[in-house]
């Protein structure tokens, strides 16, 4: 069982996992998971999976919104009745226990570095903490994930495929030779794409010497995008890229008649100086 142990303003759970999942726990994680009053986001756990966590204070305003109420007053939700935050934190500590949330800690910039992990600016980056405690601002990530309604029935296509390979010399006469069509317009279109792929290199190495600019047949053809948008533009000019760099401007100076130096910069622009003369610094 768990204890809840006050410290202050906050309370730390003792967890003990149970061996089984209580269909009690999944019904609440089940109508939690993505609930819009938890608000909760994506973030990186170690730094590589994506984790949906939330705060604990949006934990407690969802099982006791009214909302909530409305569906566990429905016997099909299988949803618990809920009066107080005291019977929220059995509700927390039995998701807990049953491995359905977890306690995780959102990482600054400086903790992110010394962990050695790199930093993700559209996700936050979590780790997993030690203690869950029952504070309002508390992260906590969702290690339960909706199923999806169709894997029954990719279940269900997978062995009938298998089974259809199996049984293919039992097959009838126009079944195999559809299939042997199928099969030869594919690789027809696989030596296509190979084919185009060799041309396009041969005319970017021609272009190397005969153009100012190296050309490219289907420019997008290996860029990550559809099939048809890597066909997309026809062709393109592969345009080196412009450094930026300070122009370094170099003067040389001329003394005219007048006693005045003119000064002209590489840019072809004249400026001019006014030249100082030892008699002038003596008066």
């Amino acid at each position: 069982m768990s204890n809840l142990q006050p410290t202050g303003q906050s309370q730390q759970v003792q967890v003990k996992t149970n061996a089984q999942t209580s269909p009690l726990a999944i019904n609440v994680a089940r109508y939690l998971y993505q609930n819009p009053i938890l608000k909760q986001r994506t973030g990186l756990l170690n730094g590589e999976t994506d984790l949906d966590f939330f705060r604990y204070k949006r934990f407690e305003r969802a099982l006791l919104s009214q909302d909530y109420k409305t569906k566990q007053v429905n016997p099909k939700n299988g949803l618990p009745p809920i009066k107080d935050q005291i019977e929220v934190q059995k509700i927390f500590v039995m998701l807990i226990q049953n491995q359905l949330i977890l306690p995780i800690n959102k990482l600054l910039y400086n903790e992110i570095k010394q962990e050695g992990w790199k930093p993700n600016k559209e996700k936050p980056t979590l780790k997993k903490s030690d203690k869950a405690v029952l504070e309002p601002n508390y992260y906590y990530g969702w290690l339960y994930s909706k199923p999806n309604p169709f894997i029954l029935l990719y279940s269900f296509l997978a062995i009938a495929g298998v089974f259809t390979i199996i049984l293919f010399p039992l097959w009838p006469t126009f079944m195999k030779t559809g299939v042997w069509y199928l099969s030869m317009g594919a690789l027809g279109l696989i030596g296509l794409f190979f084919l185009t792929a060799i041309i396009r290199l041969i005319i970017y190495i021609i272009s190397l010497v005969a153009f100012p600019y190296p050309f490219w047949l289907f420019p997008n053809l290996f860029a990550d995008c559809g099939v048809i948008e890597s066909f997309k533009p026809l062709y393109g000019w592969e345009k080196p890229k412009k450094k930026k760099g300070k122009k370094q401007v170099t003067t040389n100076e001329t003394t005219n008649e007048s006693g005045k130096s003119t000064s002209i910069q590489s840019n072809g622009s004249t400026v001019n100086k006014r030249k100082v003369t030892l008699e002038e610094v003596e008066e």
